[in-house]
């Protein structure tokens, strides 16, 4: 999920990441939720609400299930500078477990706590040798403002157990193809790694909200929407629905309404569904494992 917005750039000299732990989002819910509004998910058992912060910065907002040991789903903004180099160093949250605990810090300065921080996360020890990625929920392709903004993302709550055949063929075709993306996971029932403490997901999920709103003129209805899935499997396809079909449950909020200047109520982030038909159509012809789904066909 995410929403167009003019990207801040700060360079921050800081070798720790700060998560706050922070009920309903307070502390980031004005900087990367639609409308300022969380979505409502059902069912999201162990919910844990986190602003993801560097130094004084915040870079995106997760839902994380403490129980599985996953994130339900992250949000954040897409920054469009141009990239630097990837970060490969991995960060914990200590304040999962007791919130007296200092911030979130490299995993190399936590060797001595992980048995503890790893009561309520997971940490590298649960992926080494499961034959399953690390994959990102909030890609660092995504941030490319500062190499702290892509330290960011290499927190191990913005991770899940990928198959490494999605994870580094559709799915990253998929994360290259789509710039304005926030990413999700459903938990699965039966699949788990590290003797059952990590929940492995059977879908990777992705909700695109492109926010017009705050446009002036004709572009403030150039705004589109779109729900993206594919199974985490091998050989795997990427599904492309309408939001209002991508989560039809009455119970399920992904983007909250917004009533425009003529009094007009705009659903599910879809200011224009004719540039969003097109959007779409020209995402499908890239691969021909994208599949349109509903409206889009």
């Amino acid at each position: 999920m995410m929403k167009i917005l003019e990207s801040v750039v700060i360079f921050l000299s800081f070798n720790f990441v700060k998560l706050e732990v922070s009920p309903n989002f307070a502390k980031c819910i004005d900087k990367f939720f639609y409308m300022n509004t969380a979505p409502i998910l059902q069912g999201l058992v162990g919910s844990t609400q986190i602003c993801q912060r560097l130094g004084n910065q915040y870079y995106y907002a997760t839902e994380y299930d403490t129980k599985n040991r996953i994130p339900y789903y992250s949000l954040y903004t897409l920054s469009f500078d141009k990239c630097g180099s990837r970060y490969d160093g991995w960060f914990v949250e200590p304040q999962l477990a007791d919130n007296n605990y200092p911030s979130m810090v490299h995993i190399s300065r936590a060797n001595n706590n992980i048995a503890t921080f790893g009561r309520k996360q997971a940490v590298n020890v649960d992926y080494t040798g499961s034959g399953f990625d690390r994959g990102h929920l909030n890609p660092q392709l995504y941030h490319c403002e500062t190499e702290d903004s892509r330290k960011a993302t290499n927190s191990l709550t913005n991770i899940a157990p990928q198959v490494s055949s999605f994870n580094q063929g559709i799915w990253n075709v998929f994360e290259t193809t789509l710039y304005d993306i926030s990413k999700s996971v459903l938990p699965s029932n039966d699949r788990f790694i590290s003797n059952g403490r990590v929940n492995v997901p059977d879908h990777y999920w992705t909700a695109v909200c492109c926010d017009s709103s705050g446009a002036n003129g004709a572009l403030r209805n150039e705004g589109w929407s779109a729900g993206f899935v594919g199974g985490n499997v091998n050989n795997s396809s990427i599904f492309i629905y309408s939001i209002q079909n991508f989560l039809p449950t009455t119970s399920t909020t992904l983007f909250a309404d917004y009533q425009d200047q003529n009094g007009n109520t705009v659903k599910n982030c879809l200011f224009n569904p004719t540039k969003a038909y097109n959007i779409i159509n020209e995402i499908a012809s890239t691969d021909d494992r994208f599949i349109k789904e509903d409206f889009f066909v």
